[in-house]
């Protein structure tokens, strides 16, 4: 691997933010399933999750035969489970009862490609499903969104934790995820920086 790569994060050093990533420590196992041509953005935040937490799983596929060859069966891997997605019959996270839920899984990838993995696995659409009622803006300014409320990934996972795990310190996501921002804006030629929103 050329030196000027990461090896944890496989990202170019000028971008990788493994330095500014500290543990957390969260007790509700995250299996996120990464749509396949989510796995070499270098604008993908699914790696901060990897570095910053404790019990996180990411399988990359979009088919059941996708995943179980990557090692997860969604038929047997999702007892006790839900999903973390907005769509109709979905509950709002904040107003629900939410004791019976010990693993969450989470989809990556553009809104059309996370819907491609939901209605491609019909395991996935018989878990209850929950959606963000009150979620903080978005401040991943560095990628084009449907709309404020649109969360990257870390950032729909960071705001899950505080509201299900709300004594687990998930603010080093939050840290790690302005150190991304900050560390492509760089990258950023300055006569281009005007398409871009102040963080």
């Amino acid at each position: 691997m050329p030196r000027h790569l990461c090896p944890h994060c496989n990202l170019h050093l000028n971008i990788c933010v493994c330095a500014h990533c500290q543990r957390v420590s969260n007790q509700t196992p995250i299996t996120v399933l990464q749509h396949p041509t989510e796995v070499d953005r270098p604008k993908g935040t699914v790696r901060v999750l990897q570095q910053c937490l404790e019990r996180i799983h990411v399988v990359v596929g979009e088919t059941p035969e996708q995943f179980a060859q990557a090692g997860f069966d969604i038929a047997t891997g999702t007892a006790n489970a839900a999903l973390l997605y907005p769509g109709p019959g979905s509950q709002s996270l904040e107003q629900a009862e939410l004791a019976d839920v010990k693993h969450w899984l989470v989809l990556d990838g553009t809104w059309r490609k996370a819907a491609r993995i939901l209605h491609s696995n019909p395991g996935l659409q018989a878990l209850p499903a929950f959606h963000f009622q009150q979620a903080p803006r978005s401040r991943y300014i560095i990628r084009k969104a449907p709309g404020p409320e649109a969360l990257s990934t870390a950032e729909a996972v960071h705001y899950l934790l505080q509201v299900v795990e709300p004594t687990t310190n998930s603010a080093p996501i939050g840290q790690a995820m302005d150190a991304l921002v900050d560390k492509q804006l760089a990258q950023i030629p300055d006569h281009l920086r005007h398409h871009y929103p102040p963080r």
